[in-house]
């Protein structure tokens, strides 16, 4: 059910709210190469319970719960005139959406509400993913200005973008076997979106002082999976373009480098984190001649938008929007620990990695907020900037 255009005013005026404070904050980290710290510090305090990371064969009893407390003191819907006390209450992300900063609330205060609300009680959605506000978050998220359908328009009506004959190779085959995806979005939607954040790209390029470039393809096989989810999620092209644009120009410019630099950047990491807090099982991935890059180019590539279900993407992407993309690889890694086990035991581990298991959002997250905890700082500071470096 569509909200009513009343709603989708308020919301548009709140984003613009949050997103002018995103922005500022945004350049404000970009001087500094350890700016996450203070995302870290709130991501450390929801895992002080956990003590150890959990693995795939725990009975759910057993695993810590950071978010147990928020779970089971939600209250009615209802505005939060004070958000440093209410900000557990599982409305309080569509309330902040639709109404903008409570009065005499700061809106960089809401942002953190935000955030705490994601990990204590997340996006309230239907089984499918679907939520009427869970776009708006995303865009206020990810800095993205509030910004004109003609923009988007008139991308598409340059025609076919310099990248065209790629895109058209790889659209037909976008999530082809998840039925929840290509109900909602067609194949001439995804090829309108990503040409569209091909001519965007290629003119950010072309701006671009030649002796210092840092985005040289306007398309990359495996964009059309990292725009899968957007599309799905949002309420219109013009959203799902600006997400995809501000994403890859803005938080993972060095994905899209000509020789994959971020992605690879990225894989290293997974390497160099399991080394330090798993050394028994990265002995084994290498001793079987199985570095990340054999098995985790596609996660990284895609923010795990490859892995299954959908709505667990959507789960996923909700967290790493709040705290940083760069967590994509803290996350994958988080994965290869709950599998840690079965890759132990296993006589043909590579096939194992060959596809990961089915991705689940909420326990994924919970043994990431461990690994961030734990993690030493000089390591964290290259993940925080392996994306954008």
């Amino acid at each position: 059910m569509n909200a009513s255009p009343d709603k989708n005013i308020r919301r548009l005026k709140s984003h613009q709210q949050l997103s002018s404070t995103a922005r500022n904050s945004y350049h404000a980290a970009s001087k500094n190469t350890i700016a996450a710290r203070p995302v870290r510090e709130q991501l450390s305090t929801q895992s002080k319970t956990t003590d150890s990371l959990p693995t795939r064969n725990r009975a759910n009893s057993d695993v810590p719960m950071p978010f147990e407390r928020a779970r089971f003191q939600r209250k009615p819907l209802q505005h939060v005139s004070n958000p440093s006390n209410g900000h557990a209450r599982k409305a309080s992300l569509e309330v902040t959406l639709r109404e903008g900063p409570a009065p005499g609330t700061k809106p960089s205060a809401s942002l953190g509400v935000l955030r705490h609300s994601i990990l204590t009680s997340g996006v309230q959605a239907t089984k499918e993913g679907m939520s009427d506000y869970r776009i708006y978050l995303w865009l206020t998220l990810l800095n993205v200005a509030p910004f004109a359908t003609d923009d988007y328009l008139a991308c598409i009506h340059r025609g076919r973008s310099p990248a065209h004959d790629k895109i058209a190779n790889d659209v037909f085959r976008t999530l082809a076997t998840d039925t929840l995806f290509k109900r909602r979005v067609s194949d001439a939607s995804l090829t309108r979106v990503l040409n569209a954040t091909a001519w965007r790209i290629y003119d950010t390029q072309k701006a671009i002082p030649s002796e210092t470039p840092v985005i040289q393809s306007s398309y990359i096989q495996g964009m059309n999976v990292l725009s899968a989810p957007m599309l799905y999620a949002a309420r219109s092209e013009a959203q799902a373009y600006a997400l995809l644009a501000s994403l890859l120009t803005a938080h993972i410019p060095t994905y899209l480098t000509s020789t994959l630099s971020g992605v690879h950047a990225g894989l290293e990491l997974i390497d160099k984190i399991l080394a330090t807090i798993q050394p028994k099982l990265s002995q084994f991935l290498m001793s079987n001649c199985l570095p990340a890059k054999i098995y985790a180019f596609a996660p990284v590539l895609t923010l795990c938008a490859c892995t299954p279900p959908l709505p667990e993407v959507l789960k996923l992407w909700d967290f790493l929007f709040a705290f940083g993309v760069h967590l994509n690889i803290l996350c994958i890694v988080a994965q290869i620990v709950l599998m840690k086990d079965d890759i132990l035991e296993s006589s043909s581990p590579g096939k194992l990695l060959r596809s990961f298991p089915n991705l689940r959002a909420e326990e994924v997250i919970r043994t990431t907020l461990v690994i961030v905890r734990d993690l030493p700082e000089d390591i964290y500071a290259e993940v925080v900037r392996h994306g954008r470096v």
